[in-house]
């Protein structure tokens, strides 16, 4: 373990005590305004030390198998959808699963199916998959550049269907599948994964005898089937993965989501041990910030953009190959958790129209009919994706007693650091050391008039000058509840 680990370690768990105090207009202030009294941190980066490769298709997104029944969500004709996630990442890799894929029939397969139980908390209602939407997916693959993950029906207890559904996937989309998932988080309803083992097998031998891909186990906060997965069936999958969320929605506060989740990170770290042992890349295939579909006022205001950006460079440096930001229409997930949508959409504005069809959590805002727009949450997905395919760097990390996230990497010659003040407190002016031989950095800063700022939420280029001296020290003010991007040259 690193001094920095150590350090982020001890960071997490103080940060949890962290009161949410005051008002929280306004504490995202503009750069140049950096409090007189701001916490002196330090960030020492080890340019020579090798960290991991933050995989292409970090940022990537997730959504419920229900989306699929109006076939022009996913389209190529659905531009403005096409567009976000083109800027978001162009090699992201999209996943279909969720609650409802556990409760999807497809509407070609002509054997019996059984009928489907309703559980509380869950879809009431089957969700019948047609081919139309299957050829629209394909466009919208090839026309964003996305890899696709899709998740078939355990519950049922069907195979059959399951590998007739898979094989139009792959007829479908082609190359573009990465693989297929069986169930969604079947430890809501096997006992224990023995019981998932023996409903889960008879699928994968059906799949894998049709040549189909399988990653798995599409599980929830449940490391132990991982590991076990892993070691009865690593050999034959595409990756190792589980779902994450900081908690449920009625828990969640702006307070307690930067407060960060030492467990998580710990937890991470045991996996990525076992992805190690059995050389397969791990997914979160299902992640956001609180389940039951988001925290309003905390999941989809500018708390989740730097929520976001930590999360993901924190996931990075250990190694982590893709996070699938769950999203959607409310509808769509409403109908997932058993719950009617209740969608007030009549605002004269159209961004508040937009906001209020969508999911809480959803990096994401709209629908066909109103189109799209990026949520707070997208601006910090922007930023960490920013350090795809460059290699993670050491680092040591004083804040100052501030609560902050700092993260760097190499690519080439450039070096890129992240600074994250998490703090709702202090203005942090913070010492960047180690940067011997670099010149000026470009600036990125994302900032929101406030916290809980639903709109006005910046992730761009500003004018100012950073730049290291002839010690290789530079600094860089980082105001309460904002984070910087900095990409530093090698001076000529």
């Amino acid at each position: 373990m690193t001094t920095f680990e150590r350090t982020r370690r001890s960071l997490l768990k103080a940060a949890a005590l962290l009161p949410l105090a005051g008002s929280l207009s306004g504490v995202a202030r503009a750069a140049e305004r950096s409090s007189p009294s701001a916490a002196a941190a330090s960030f020492y980066i080890k340019t020579d030390g090798e960290g991991r490769l933050v995989s292409p298709s970090l940022a990537s997104l997730s959504y419920e198998t229900g989306q699929l029944a109006d076939p022009a969500f996913f389209s190529a004709g659905n531009h403005s959808l096409v567009e976000l996630l083109r800027r978001m990442n162009p090699q992201g890799v999209l996943r279909i699963g969720g609650n409802t894929s556990d409760f999807t029939v497809w509407s070609a397969y002509g054997g019996t199916l059984p009928e489907q139980t309703p559980r509380k908390g869950g879809p009431q209602h089957p969700v019948v998959l047609r081919p139309e939407a299957l050829r629209e997916l394909a466009g919208f693959l090839r026309a964003t550049g996305w890899k696709l993950i899709f998740g078939v029906n355990l519950k049922i207890g069907v195979p059959a269907m399951a590998v007739a559904l898979a094989k139009a996937v792959r007829d479908a989309v082609g190359d573009d599948l990465l693989a297929i998932q069986v169930g969604n988080e079947a430890n809501n309803y096997a006992k224990d994964y023995a019981a998932f083992e023996a409903m889960w097998t008879p699928y994968a031998d059906a799949l894998r005898a049709a040549g189909l891909p399988i990653g798995g186990p599409d599980t929830g906060a449940n490391s132990d089937w991982v590991a076990e997965y892993a070691r009865r069936h690593g050999e034959g999958s595409v990756f190792l993965s589980r779902h994450y969320y900081r908690d449920d929605a009625p828990r969640g506060s702006i307070g307690d989501l930067l407060g960060g989740d030492p467990g998580c990170i710990e937890d991470t770290e045991r996996l990525m041990g076992v992805a190690k042992e059995v050389r397969l890349p791990l997914r979160l295939t299902e992640a956001n910030s609180y389940y039951f579909g988001g925290r309003d006022g905390v999941s989809n205001v500018f708390t989740s953009a730097l929520w976001g950006a930590d999360f993901m460079l924190a996931m990075a440096e250990l190694g982590v190959a893709g996070i699938h930001f769950h999203g959607g229409t409310l509808a769509s997930v409403e109908a997932s958790l058993g719950r009617a949508a209740e969608v007030a959409d009549t605002a004269a504005d159209l961004a508040a129209r937009r906001d209020a069809v969508s999911s809480r959590y959803s990096a994401i805002a709209g629908n066909v009919a109103l189109g799209f727009q990026p949520r707070p949450l997208f601006h910090g997905i922007e930023l960490a994706q920013r350090f795809a395919g460059a290699r993670m760097l050491p680092g040591r990390l004083e804040t100052g007693g501030a609560h902050l996230g700092a993260y760097a990497a190499r690519r080439d010659a450039t070096v890129l650091v992240a600074l994250i003040n998490k703090d709702i407190l202090n203005d942090a002016d913070i010492a960047l050391r180690g940067l011997t031989g670099a010149g000026g950095a470009k600036v990125m800063r994302l900032s929101a008039p406030a916290l809980d700022s639903r709109t006005g939420v910046r992730f761009a280029e500003g004018a100012e000058e950073v730049r290291a001296d002839a010690s290789g020290e530079a600094r860089v003010a980082v105001p309460r509840g904002s984070a910087v991007l900095l990409s530093f040259d090698r001076a000529v």
